[in-house]
Parts: C-alpha cells; structure tokens; sequence
C-alpha cells in the first residue's frame, strides 16, 4: 500500500479507493507517483492522470462499489478524498433522483405539412413553429436530468443569437464555427447563423487536457481552410478560445451564444434551396479535414431520401448521443428529426462513454424506434455494461438499430443480438447502411424489415484478385461483409478500376457515386472539387467496393489499403485482429504498409496502445500480436511497435488516423510523451508570436478604421438632430438618412415607386425586417412622413434614434401627455397636418408578415379621415434591402368587424409583398 501523509487513521473505503487509484497508477508505469498517492494528491499536478486516465478510474469505482457516480465528478473532484466524498453520498441514487425530475412524455403524432417543391431548412423551421409552437421537438438529458425545447422557444432564441450576430457585424455568407457541446446552445448557435444569413462550421470542442496542443494545430488549420468569421464557443475552453483567436486576424470575434442572445433586433434574411447551409468537415481519418459544403436543397433531398428507406412514421421518435459536429449526428439524426418533426432524445457522448448504458436507457424511457451509431458502440454496450444496470430495461420499442459510420463487425452484432434479446432487442431490428460526409451523411440503406444479408467471400480471391467470390459453408478462413443496402431514391452507384473502366458483378474497385444529395464540392478549394468530381458528376469515394445483387459490400479504404505478397490487406482486419490480445487496448491499434525497397513489396506496420509497463508484459504482448495475426490471416507482421495508452492519433469520432500514425512512425515520434496543458499552450504561443504579432497590427488599423466612420456617424446624427429641434423643422432629415444608410454601407432599393402619391397623405403599414427600418423608410418615401410612436425606434443606436425622434407622431395639443395618448389620436394629428404615417406591428422584429399583429388603432384612423392604407413590404439581404409598395385601399365603414376584416386584408398584402 502507498504511502500515506494524513496524520488521521483512514477509513475503509478510503483505503479501498486508494488501492484502486494505487493499481492504476502501476499499470500506467507511474511508481513514484504511487509511493507519493495520499488523499489530498493533486491527481493532475501530483499524479499526473489525465482525462483518459479518469475515465477508466471512474469505471473501476463503479464496479467496485455498484454505484453510479456523476459524470462531472473527473472534473469537480480533484483529489482521491473528493471521489471517497462523491461514493458515500451515494452516486447512483443522486443520478437516479435527478432522472425520475425529468420524464419524457409521448408526444401527440403530428404529420407536418411540408412545403412542395424546392424549400430550406428555415421554411421546415418555421412551418414546424407556425403549426405545432409548443411541441417539445429536442429531449436534452444533461447531467443526470434533462429539459425540453420546443419549436417555438428554439425559434425566439435563435433569432436572438441571429440578431446578436448582425449586430455584430456578420454578413451573408460569412462562415460561423460553432465550438460548442452537447446542448441547448449548439441549437441556438447553429440555427442562429442559418436565420442571421451565415454559414455554420461545426467543430469538436477540447475534451482532453492532455492532447491540447494537438486540437488546436488541427482546428487552427480548419478554421483557415474555412475563413471563419465567428467563433462560438463556451467559457470553460476560454483559454483555448482566446489563443486561437489570436491566431485568426481575420475572425471579427470570439463569442458565446449567452452573448449573442442580448440582440434585440430580428432581420429575417432570404436564404434559397441553392445557397450554402453548412459545411460539414471530414473526420480527417485518411489525411487533413477537408470542408464539405451542404446546400439546402442537398440536404433535404438526403433526409427524403433516408426517411423514405425507413419508412418513416408519426409515431416514430429518434434517440441519439451522437456528436453534433459529426454527420450521422448532426444530420442523421438533429436535422433529420427536424425535417420529419418527429421528437428527438439527445444525451452527451461523453456520457455515453462512460455510460454506455445511458444510450439503452434513453431508448427506454422515450420508447424511441429509430438511434443509430458506429460499430464500437454497439460493440462498447455488449461487452461493457454491467448487468445490474440493466434491470427493467425494455428495447421492445427499437424498430431500427442503424449500424454505420465504419466497418460493421457481423461478430459484433450477433454479441449485441445475444445479450441484449432477453430485454426486447429484435434480431430484424439491426439495419445496416452507408453513408459519407460528401451525400450528407446517408448514400445506401437496405429496405427495412428483415435480417441484414451477410456475404461470406473467399479471403486469399479477394486480397489477391480483387473477386468477392462466394466462399463454401464451413471455410474458415473467410472475409464476412454486410450488405449496405440499394442507394437513396435519384442517386446513382458505380464501381470502377484504376483506368475509371466499369467492372463486373463481384469484382472489387473503386467506389463512385452521384445524386441530388451530392456536394457540389469541398469549401473554397476547387483542385479538391476536381479531382473528386468528374465531368459526368461522379464522385470518387475513397472506400474499396463490390456489387452483388444491386447491394452494396464495401471492402476498405483506397488509401489504406496494405499491399504485401501479392495480397491487398484491409487494415481493419489488421486492427480488428490486433485488438483482440489480451493487454491491447479496445479500438487501440493501427495498420499501415510502409515501402520495401528490397522486396518491392509493403511491410506491414502494426501499432498498438496498451497500459503495460514491465518488459516481460511488453513481448507477451508483442509476441501475441504477431501469432494472432498470423494464424488468422496468414500473414506475418513485419513490425509491431507497442505505445502508451492515449498516444495513438485518433479523430474527434474515434477513428484512427493511419495517415497521421504512419508520419509519427516514420519521424520515430510515436513513443512521445504528452506534456502537460500549460506547457502546450505556452509552446503554441511561441511557435506563433510572429502571426500574433501581425493580427494585433491589423485588428489595431482596423479599429481606428471602425472609430472613425463611427465617429462621422455619431455627429451626422447629433448635428441633424440638433438642428431639426432648433429649427422646428425636420425637412432634411430624408437627406441626413440617407447618408446615414452609406455609412453603414447599406444600400436600398424601392419597388413600386408609381403607386407612391407624394401629393397626398397616407397611412403605409408594414412588416419588420431589421432595426434600421424606419431610417431606411425615411430615406425613401415622400416627405413629410411620421412614425405612430416611439416604438419604431426601439434597438437603434443612438445617433439614428436621436435623428429620427422628431419624425415621432404627437397628439393634439388638448389631448393628454405623448405616453398617455392613444395611437389614433397620434395618427389622426399627424394626418390633419398633411403627414403620412407610418406604423409597425407589435413584437419582435422579423415575425412572419402573416403573423405580425397590427392594433386597430390605425384601421380607426383611416376610417375616421377617410385616409387610404397603404401596404408596404421591407426585406434586408446582407448589405442590400427593398421596399415593396402595395396598392392603396380604402378604409371604409368604422365598425370594428369591417375593421378587423380589413387589417387581415392588409396583413395578407404585406405577406404577398414579402414574397
């Protein structure tokens, strides 16, 4: 037993953590650590156990005691007393209590209504918020409870952080990383830069202390590949943040959504089926990330095609813990479920990690029929989750299990089949599929309702012809594949050799395919477009493939692809084999061929993590690898290098990076220890001073660039304001206006200028597009105009507001004070005095036309001075924005019904306007 410095006698379980925490640390090769373990030992600064670390302690204690401790507890309890301290309160009953003070009810089936033809995402949004408001559309699980979102609040709040990124200088296209986890923020941010005209750029937030420096070099390189502009992100990565936007001279700002949501303003911008929803970065497994652009009819012609091969149901409901920066996440199942407004239940994935059972549980409790995942998951929850977490559990529910992402294991799925049917698992359940960033995220998917096909080919034909030729019952020495399944409805697959020479049935080649979910290319880098995409429109995929009854088997990856002695070897395979010697790490091995000169030929490279230390371990372990791999696969490695846990470069979903791996490998990096954080970031700051340097010069310019057109613009407003009060007299103001809209580099247009009748008084009544709309309608329509109230000036910046504050409508002079007087009498005052009005419908700026509500005020008005209505329409796209004018209408007889029908006759002119 280590060493203790307390001067107090320890309890039991003190003693029992402190073994565990003891073994550990002696696997991972830490002895002096372990002499120096007490309670109050820093685990970071005194036993330097990272996050990786941390989780595997967590899984140890959780057996050890049979309870469930919070996940939050790796980063709250710093020392071994703080873990004692988290066990004898009682972790599983703690996470319990705070699961049963959520509960997921069924939701009511609902059929939206989509719209017909060519639309986007926001229309989807928005049918969704004008039809079923309140409809809880996201379950958010979160730290052992959970909250729900519905459309209506997902909207407003989005359209705040939309607003806030207007405001703060975002224009149209500009790209938006978002750096955000699992939550309700990620939705605010992604659907805010959709609603504020920008383009959003998920991105995996740090997750590990330890591999610091590795994140930030690789998400500096697609932050630049992407021109980002924005970076959402959150506080706890402040750090990180910070010093990645001193790396960015070109990013405006480092934000959260918190902060955005301040914005008052609501510019609605037009967004077309054509224009750019996302890009979506590739995981960066075979190479560098690079960023697949996503238009919106793209998109939803991939989630029609998905929900038509599932046969997608109202009374379906969609569970994930899925990250929502990678496609299966993001689209496969958040934008998925949105398109088809059928309800989503999400959790974290580090949750899942650590709890694998947390993903069954959810299924459970929300009876969800659809949740998808990559094999590994599948794999983690048969051989990991402890029995006695699985008590009550009913998967009865699950009526497809979607296996994807990477190579399905037919071993895998049987081991979940066998474990999990005695709690209602059914064996058709589990569906197989296809799918790459480049199509969204789904390619193929095999018809639903029955048992995958599994095709058993002849291992020595395939590796050394290329021909999946059927092997015979009871070869042992077989490749097993799962069909994928037919491609989506409208797309296309084709399988083709080196010369692009179509091949036969069952013969292997490179995989290519074309449909409408196709990217139309990789984001501002066109010699990547061209080498991918052909004339015809086929693109390449990357992956090894086989046709066998119109169904798709995918062998491998091109690139990975080991050629040694004649034979074309699936690394997979490799690292499938590799990992199952005792003292591997799970999914901890990588395979690559090397070039031999001398045979002309590949060697084949196996790497491998494990926790081992002692040299006795090292080449049992060593010498096991190269048996297991050679009695399985018949071929001999030429190298197995073995490495500490956690050294292996994976991407951000679990992938090993084979390329990456093979540089390390040849640099003789492998065996490198990581430094700790502080080190990182203090070696980031110096390798980039120079570019640090730079960026502050030019954000310095830039400033004194912004004071100075603001400063022209604080005393445009103040001297025109000034001298409208002065005088008594604000004719000049359309003039001060308009210069006011070139400072801030807008520009405006009016459309149906012939229906405008300078010579006579009107009432225009409008929608909200943006803040600025009463300087745009002042520096456009006949004067003399004023505005119903003080209302129309709300959120403009004061310069604009102390400018236009004299065009306000006032009462008569026997009437009572301006915030007592009623609208009418506003605007029947300014009418007598040969005015037009202007009025504005009440809430937020950019509501739907058809839905903004306008008082009767105005409607009393006009038909009290027999004044024609005017319909108006204002739209902003950018830096561009128009004014559409309607044809007068009469206001007729003053009964408040014939009113009432009028306003709805108005509001519908508006909508049409805006269309």
């Amino acid at each position: 037993m280590a060493a203790q410095t307390e001067p107090t006698q320890i309890t039991e379980r003190e003693r029992q953590v402190l073994e565990i925490i003891e073994g550990l640390l002696r696997e991972l090769g830490r002895e002096r650590a372990a002499q120096v373990l007490s309670l109050n030992s820093s685990f970071e600064r005194d036993l330097g156990m990272g996050s990786l670390d941390l989780v595997e302690l967590l899984v140890r204690c959780e057996t050890r005691f049979d309870v469930q401790l919070p996940e939050e507890i790796a980063e709250q309890a710093e020392t071994p007393a703080g873990w004692v301290r988290a066990i004898v309160d009682g972790g599983r009953a703690a996470e319990e209590a705070g699961r049963q003070g959520y509960r997921i009810e069924p939701a009511r089936e609902y059929v939206p209504q989509l719209p017909g033809g060519d639309a986007t995402l926001l229309d989807i949004f928005r049918r969704h918020v004008e039809c079923v408001p309140d409809r809880t559309c996201v379950h958010l699980l979160e730290n052992g409870s959970g909250r729900g979102l519905t459309y209506g609040n997902l909207y407003d709040t989005a359209s705040a952080v939309a607003a806030g990124l207007i405001a703060s200088g975002l224009q149209r296209n500009d790209t938006v990383a978002i750096m955000l986890p699992t939550g309700a923020d990620f939705f605010y941010a992604f659907f805010g830069t959709m609603l504020a005209g920008g383009i959003p750029v998920p991105i995996y937030p740090p997750s590990n202390p330890n591999l610091i420096e590795e994140y930030v070099k690789r998400q500096m390189g697609i932050l630049r590949s992407a021109e980002i502009r924005f970076l959402i992100t959150f506080d706890r990565v402040r750090a990180v943040s910070q010093l990645m936007k001193m790396l960015l001279p070109g990013t405006v700002e480092v934000t959260t959504a918190d902060a955005l949501r301040e914005g008052r303003s609501r510019s609605r911008v037009a967004v077309a089926p054509s224009d750019v929803a996302l890009v979506q970065y590739t995981s960066g497994s075979t190479g560098d990330p690079k960023g697949v652009v996503l238009t919106h009819r793209g998109v939803l012609a991939n989630l029609r095609g998905i929900g038509n091969a599932v046969d997608v149901r109202p009374s379906d409901s969609v569970v994930s813990w899925l990250p929502l920066y990678s496609d299966m996440g993001l689209a496969g199942s958040l934008l998925f479920s949105f398109y088809y407004g059928v309800p989503l239940t999400l959790l974290s994935p580090i949750e899942f990690l650590e709890h694998p059972e947390t993903w069954l549980r959810a299924i459970h409790q929300a009876r969800g029929t659809l949740s998808a995942a990559p094999n590994f998951a599948f794999e983690l929850c048969a051989r990991k989750i402890p029995a006695w977490t699985l008590e009550g559990l009913d998967l009865s529910c699950w009526r497809l299990a979607v296996n994807a992402g990477e190579p399905v294991s037919p071993e895998t799925m049987s081991r979940f089949v066998e474990r999990f049917g005695p709690f209602g698992f059914r064996p058709e359940s589990v569906t197989t599929a296809y799918g790459l960033a480049e199509s969204c995220v789904a390619l193929t998917f095999p018809s639903p309702g029955g048992a995958p096909r599994i095709d058993a080919v002849r291992r020595d034909s395939l590796e050394r012809k290329g021909k999946a030729e059927p092997a015979p019952d009871g070869e042992r020495s077989c490749l097993r594949f799962y069909s994928l399944g037919r491609p989506l409805a409208g797309h296309e697959l084709r399988v083709v050799d080196d010369a692009k020479r179509e091949v036969g049935e069952r013969v292997r080649g490179r995989l290519l395919f074309r449909g409408p979910s196709r990217t139309p290319g990789y984001f501002r880098s066109p010699e990547a477009t061209a080498s991918a995409i052909d004339a015809d429109g086929w693109m390449e995929t990357g992956d090894l493939a086989y046709l066998a009854g119109g169904e798709l088997f995918v062998t491998g990856r091109t690139k990975d692809c080991i050629l040694k002695a004649g034979r074309n070897l699936s690394p997979h395979d490799v690292e499938a084999t590799a990992c199952e010697v005792p003292g591997v790490e799970p999914q901890g091995a990588a395979a690559f061929g090397e070039p031999d000169p001398e045979s002309g030929t590949e060697r084949l490279i196996v790497v491998a993590e494990t926790r081992a230390t002692l040299e006795r371990d090292l080449q049992r372990i060593e010498a096991g690898i190269v048996k297991k791999i050679s009695d399985s696969l018949d071929i001999r490695p030429d190298v197995v290098q073995l490495i500490r846990r956690g050294n292996l470069p994976k991407t951000s979903n679990g992938r090993v990076r084979r390329h990456e791996t093979r540089n390390l490998y040849r640099q003789g990096r492998l065996q490198r220890r990581r430094l700790y954080p502080w080190i990182q970031i203090a070696r980031l700051w110096r390798q980039n001073l120079g570019p640090v340097l730079v960026g502050g010069l030019e954000r310095g310019f830039a400033l004194a660039h912004r004071i100075s057109f603001s400063s022209a613009r604080f005393v445009l407003g103040a001297a025109a304001g000034a001298a409208a009060r002065l005088l008594g007299n604000p004719s000049f103001t359309p003039a001060a206006a308009r210069a006011m809209l070139r400072l801030h580099g807008l520009d405006y247009a009016i459309h149906g200028a012939e229906r405008v009748d300078a010579a006579h008084a009107v009432i225009y009544i409008g929608n909200r597009a943006s803040v600025l709309d009463p300087v745009v309608l002042t520096a456009l329509l006949p004067a003399p105009i004023r505005f119903a109230d003080s209302s129309a000036l709300t959120g403009l910046p004061w310069p604009l507001a102390f400018l236009l504050q004299p065009l306000i409508a006032t009462p008569p002079k026997n009437k009572m004070q301006p915030k007592a007087a009623a609208q009418e009498d506003r605007i029947r005052h300014a009418l007598e005095e040969g005015c037009s009005v202007v009025v504005f419908p009440e809430g937020a700026v950019g509501a739907p036309a058809h839905l903004s509500p306008f008082r009767l005020d105005a409607f009393f008005a006009a038909a009290g001075s027999q004044c024609p209505v005017q319909p108006i329409a204002l739209r902003m796209e950018g830096t561009e924005g128009r004014v559409s004018v309607g044809d007068r209408i009469l206001p007729g007889s003053a009964d408040p019904s014939h009113l009432t029908v009028l306003r709805d006759r108005v509001r519908g002119a508006i909508s049409q306007l805006c269309q």
